[in-house]
């Protein structure tokens, strides 16, 4: 079967702040494929020894401690049909103590106390993943996982982990785990958290995406790309706002209101460069990123090009990939302000009503992006107001026979 969005059975682990592409691991997930079941130490002395030639683990004896308490907390994951050992899933449901110690730079997950472990019957205040060793079967396990979470805990509550190794760093970060000490100062450095999502009002549900045409709105560009690339990136101020601002197209994303995402486009004589994005850190759970680089595909081609460019950071490759843009293959990585980036292309087609030269004049004075609907001169108020109508004509100089004011 399918974990449906509407799966009761895996409710809990979507309503957590994961990425899109978790979301996705769960749907195509197989439940009759995989099962995930409660293991004693004794059934996964194999796997432990394996996994601590990469990393410290916790002692036996100290396991054994935890599972005397809630024997639910090593989950065995095998494939259905054979039996086949996959690997296992280790959490801690932590109680309120716990929960404490964690926020406040005491916990150990190599030596947890007993204190701070919610027992099988206990509704736990936070989890912390004690230990994912699934060697290449991540993405298969991931509804079992989710089915996991809904037994663990019938109410959401924060997740905390932490990445031990470089390739778990990246697991984590696609994932969408955010570090804890951006919202508890006083953890350790390297824990990292995922939230329950709050519900979106329907108005924030899909991200209201428009062109910045007035300075408020390009204030709130600036505000958004500050709170990234500057204040994360740690970029210079000149490197940021680079003196291209002002003759660019930004669109800019909000939820609710708030200024939470933007996106530039260049555009030169037979390709557009889509640069820039940014999304607030507490936003990027959110669809937006995916909202903003859809809207400045859709305004390049409806201008008429076909060929467009970016540089993605390396980490960043496989996102701008889901949109079809392709590494360059005849040129190298290159770094700007300590960050590793690669060129990109994707080439697309025109759409059929894009903008051109044997457009309407008037649509091709309208604003950007809205060539199909009336603008200000379409309008044109000036021409119903008498006085101002006069005073064009009296100041319009006449060239032989030719009358440049506009009459009647």
């Amino acid at each position: 079967m399918q974990y449906d969005l509407r799966s009761k059975e895996t409710e809990n682990f979507r309503s957590l702040g994961f990425s899109e592409i978790v979301r996705r691991c769960v749907d195509r997930a197989s439940g009759e494929d995989v099962l995930i079941e409660p293991a004693a130490l004794s059934d996964i002395d194999a796997i432990l020894e394996n996994a601590r030639t990469d990393m410290v683990l916790a002692s036996p004896a100290a396991i054994a401690s935890v599972l005397a308490i809630n024997p639910d907390c090593i989950r065995m994951i095998t494939v259905a049909e054979n039996r086949e050992q996959l690997g296992l899933f280790a959490y801690l449901p932590l109680n309120a103590r716990g929960y404490a110690a964690l926020i406040d730079g005491r916990f150990d997950g190599v030596a947890p106390e007993r204190a701070w472990i919610a027992p099988r019957d206990e509704e736990p205040d936070a989890l912390y993943i004690w230990l994912v060793w699934l060697p290449g079967s991540l993405g298969r396990s991931m509804g079992a996982i989710a089915k996991a979470f809904q037994s663990v805990s019938h109410r959401t509550c924060p997740v905390f982990s932490r990445a031990v190794t470089n390739r778990s760093a990246q697991v984590h970060q696609t994932m969408g785990f955010l570090p804890a000490r951006d919202f508890y100062p006083s953890c350790q450095d390297g824990l990292l958290v995922a939230f329950p999502q709050r519900s979106l009002s329907p108005a924030a549900t899909k991200p209201a995406i428009r062109i910045a045409r007035t300075m408020e709105d390009m204030m709130q560009v600036m505000s958004v790309r500050s709170a990234t690339y500057i204040a994360e990136q740690f970029c210079l101020y000149e490197e940021e706002f680079d003196g291209n601002d002002f003759c660019s197209t930004h669109f800019l994303g909000t939820l609710d209101g708030d200024p939470a995402g933007c996106i530039r486009i260049r555009f030169f004589a037979d390709f557009a460069k889509i640069e820039r994005l940014a999304v607030r850190t507490e936003y990027r759970n959110s669809r937006l990123a995916f909202h903003l680089v859809r809207a400045a595909v859709d305004h390049c081609r409806a201008k008429g090009y076909r060929t467009l460019y970016g540089h993605s950071r390396l980490d960043l490759v496989r996102f701008w990939s889901l949109f079809g843009f392709r590494i360059r293959s005849d040129r190298q990585d290159f770094t700007f302000a300590n960050v590793r980036y690669a060129e990109m292309i994707l080439e697309t087609d025109r759409v059929a009503d894009a903008i051109g030269l044997d457009a309407p004049p008037m649509a091709l004075i309208r604003p950007e992006g809205a060539w199909d609907r009336p603008g200000p001169l379409d309008l044109s108020k000036s021409e119903h107001d008498p006085r101002r109508k006069e005073l064009m004509q009296s100041r319009m100089r006449a060239v032989g026979n030719l009358d440049f004011a506009k009459q009647g």
